[in-house]
């Protein structure tokens, strides 16, 4: 199938704020998602707070607060306190985790100090667009090699690592060892996170052989592709599994089951965090 349209994510997507609580501050934060995918249920939320004048702030302070703008919108639903990681380019994200009880409207507000607040509203859907945590991994038909002249047919990366390739998806789900299944696109990637992600991949696996690591590429045959997307074709897996962005990193545990997943860039501290309670 050509590509026509494919909706990638933004490194930091700037999602329509609601009016501010704190007009006063000319320096006003903007709330920043690095994730798009909201349906009801538990959600990871990963956010940027964003000065128009000196970038990506990391305040010390920060407390998320849920309000369902289609019910009653004065009434708080939930309150976090996210964690901070460093992410490319020495930006600052946040990440917690958000329980939508219902589909509709809802505002996120950020508390960063007694006088400066700052809001945004986003979509909550009925149904995640990708496969969700507690359901059984898609078996997709993935390409493998163990010849390193083969790996451009397989990986736009420019520096291809070939323990990513040696095996399909459904050999690593039939191994018995968790999967680590992330989708990226180094070489054409649209939120310049690809390539930092891969590094990320790269190091985790010299360091804990006991889980797969397995690498698939958005595009096929991306060594056809030739620095022009017009030539780009997305390759089945990401069709399967309903992708609407790059990257995602799914962890599966040893029964095939989805035990994490994470839309965007994430992190070696969060990501070691939940590779823990892998099996």
């Amino acid at each position: 199938m050509k590509l026509i349209y494919f909706s990638f994510l933004v490194t930091l997507i700037f999602l329509s704020s609601c009016q501010n609580t704190y007009q006063k501050n000319t320096h006003q934060p903007n709330l920043v998602f690095a994730v798009s995918d909201f349906s009801t249920g538990k959600n990871r939320i990963a956010f940027g707070i964003i000065d128009p004048v000196e970038g990506s702030l990391a305040p010390k302070n920060v407390n998320v607060q849920t309000y369902f703008l289609d019910g009653n919108p004065n009434e708080l639903i939930d309150e976090k306190i996210p964690d901070s990681y460093l992410w490319p380019n020495n930006k600052t994200i946040f990440v917690t985790e958000l329980n939508f009880h219902s589909p509709g409207k809802w505002g996120i507000g950020i508390n960063i100090s007694e006088k400066v607040q700052t809001s945004a509203f986003i979509e909550v859907k009925p149904k995640s667009s990708t496969p969700n945590v507690g359901e059984k991994a898609i078996h997709s038909i993935t390409k493998s090699t163990t010849k390193l002249q083969e790996l451009p047919n397989i990986s736009s990366d420019p520096n291809p690592y070939l323990p990513f390739y040696k095996m399909t998806l459904t050999e690593a789900l039939h191994s018995k060892k968790p999967t680590v299944l992330f989708f990226t696109s180094p070489g054409y990637c649209k939120t310049a996170t690809c390539g930092p992600q891969m590094q990320v991949m790269k190091k985790l696996h010299k360091n804990i052989p006991n889980i797969n690591f397995l690498h698939v590429e958005v595009y096929d045959h991306p060594n056809k592709i030739q620095g022009n997307l017009n030539n780009a074709l997305i390759s089945q897996p990401i069709l399967d599994w309903n992708l609407p962005s790059e990257p995602w990193t799914f962890l599966i545990d040893s029964n095939q089951i989805i035990s994490s997943k994470f839309e965007g860039f994430i992190s070696e501290d969060e990501l070691l965090i939940h590779l823990k309670s892998l099996n």
